[in-house]
């Protein structure tokens, strides 16, 4: 088959959306493979090569993207770049000649048991005690993202689990804890609005409570707590480096948090590990030794 990379990278696309990848993946692939033909022109694709590659990721650090954006902007260029190779529009792969860019190592925002402990006094004295409550245990009990929490439905939940519509479609029991299965019931017996929708969690007027409204809640909360606000998705990572604190196995760690590979689940175990390092420089047996002769 010819055809320019735009002609492969439509052929791409319609795979992705047989393979079900939600529409933001899908979008974040194809703004990719535009900045790339921007770069190197609509050629031919089976003359791509790795100097074009390069260019491109050279153009992606001038224009300003932070190293971790050029990094995602690369690997979908990637996945587009391997996929041409696999179909046969390619006779040899020009991305294996590239090292991938170099992404520093940041201290993203985590939230930790105390805040946790803060807000939920919080949610109390607000205007949806139940609501917030439940939103914020659910949050810290399983370390969905905010996206699949706002997905559940009141049919999605029992007294051990919830049923959660994972990225790329998905559907997943994930276990909540008692006191989770209770905040939820509660919410839904006392505060949960009549609605026509069957969205878990709604706004008072009765609507599906949507991202931006969870990301208030979230900041209502933390200054009424009297603590820097954080994103839904800090919750997500604190409550995984929890979750291996308190000894959960990586692997199982996987399949809690719905990851297709144990590559970003590693990150949240080495975050655990980083933790347990700070509080044994405070704890360590042989410092206290130290400071009591």
């Amino acid at each position: 088959m010819w055809g320019t990379i735009t002609d492969w990278a439509e052929a791409w696309l319609l795979d992705c959306r047989a393979r079900g990848l939600s529409p933001n993946t899908i979008g974040f692939y194809r703004d990719a493979v535009k900045a790339m033909v921007k770069v190197v022109g609509d050629k031919p694709m089976a003359e791509l090569t790795a100097e074009d590659l390069r260019a491109f990721l050279v153009k992606s650090f001038e224009d300003g993207l932070s190293p971790g954006g050029v990094a995602a902007r690369w690997r979908a260029a990637r996945a587009f770049v391997r996929w041409v190779v696999r179909e046969g529009g390619l006779e040899h792969d020009p991305t294996r000649k590239i090292k991938p860019p170099k992404v520093p190592e940041v201290d993203l925002p985590v939230v930790r048991e105390w805040e946790v402990k803060k807000l939920l006094a919080a949610a109390e004295m607000g205007k949806n005690p139940l609501r917030d409550k439940a939103l914020v245990m659910v949050l810290w009990d399983t370390g969905l993202r905010a996206s699949e929490v706002l997905g559940l439905r009141v049919s999605d939940v029992k007294a051990e689990a919830v049923r959660v519509r994972r990225k790329g479609g998905a559907v997943q029991w994930v276990p909540v804890s008692l006191p989770t299965y209770r905040a939820i019931l509660a919410y839904a017996r006392a505060e949960r609005p009549p609605s026509d929708h069957d969205a878990l969690f709604l706004t008072r007027s009765g609507l599906p409570l949507a991202y931006d409204g969870l990301k208030m809640v979230l900041r209502r909360l933390a200054e009424n707590a009297g603590i820097p606000p954080k994103p839904p998705h800090a919750f997500r990572r604190g409550a995984a480096v929890a979750m291996v604190k308190n000894g959960m196995p990586s692997y199982a760690l996987q399949a809690m948090l719905g990851h297709k590979s144990p590559v970003m689940t590693a990150h949240y175990v080495r975050l655990a590990e980083k933790d347990l390092r700070e509080i044994h420089r405070v704890a360590s047996p042989v410092i206290g030794l130290i400071k009591r002769r």
